[in-house]
């Protein structure tokens, strides 16, 4: 699944607040992203002209680790409007903090365990994977990277999914994570199926500067 969109490093305009985990490729796509676009396509293993859904699925049943699902609203920059067509591209670790060697370490997107949702008309999304791990030998809390992109919006990298429930947590962390449901860091709870489930709502913003670099 060779990620031909890859062309530079960006950054989001406030990137230097945890530059550790900042590791931000964009893909040169329109934000007008059409829903014929093959690379979004690809990675959800979608035909072309197959339309980018609200809601998928990124690894199978056989992939080793908790189950994880997680959704949200994204919604435009007054923080109350829900957007429609907004591109959220994620990838991770497996359970055991490893990526992929189908990418290059964790410098690319083009990692196994990866994907990407488009906000429904309610501007909802949904995607279901599994807990990852943290890195190997490190303190480093355990993340789930993350873009979004849309028409008027070029993409950026937003903070990583991290969860409450992680000892590499700090409070630092917790403190600059957002307030409410809008916090990168997750609360999860189990349900009855078993499966983990946490909820991080978006803002989007325009990136007004340092948007193809530091």
């Amino acid at each position: 699944m060779a990620n031909k969109l890859v062309k530079q490093i960006m950054r989001k305009r406030y990137l230097t607040r945890r530059p550790v985990f900042a590791i931000a490729f964009v893909a040169t796509v329109s934000l007008s992203c059409s829903q014929q676009n093959p690379s979004l396509a690809k990675s959800n293993g979608l035909s072309l002209g197959e339309p980018v859904p609200a809601k998928v699925t990124i690894v199978t049943d056989k992939e080793p680790g908790e189950p994880l699902i997680v959704s949200g609203t994204i919604y435009a920059p007054d923080g109350r409007t829900p957007l429609e067509g907004i591109n959220l591209f994620v990838y991770q670790t497996d359970a055991k903090g490893v990526y992929s060697t189908s990418g290059n370490g964790g410098d690319n997107r083009d990692t196994r365990i990866h994907g990407v949702v488009r906000s429904g008309a309610d501007g909802r999304y949904e995607f279901r994977t599994i807990k990852p791990g943290s890195y190997p030998d490190s303190r480093n809390a355990a993340h789930i990277h993350a873009y979004v992109s849309g028409p008027g919006y070029p993409e950026y990298w937003i903070d990583e999914y991290h969860f409450s429930d992680d000892p590499f947590v700090t409070e630092q962390m917790r403190a600059s994570a957002g307030a409410a449901n809008f916090s990168a860091v997750l609360t999860l709870r189990r349900g009855a199926d078993g499966v983990l489930r946490g909820v991080r709502d978006i803002k989007v913003e325009r990136c007004t500067r340092n948007c193809t670099g530091r």
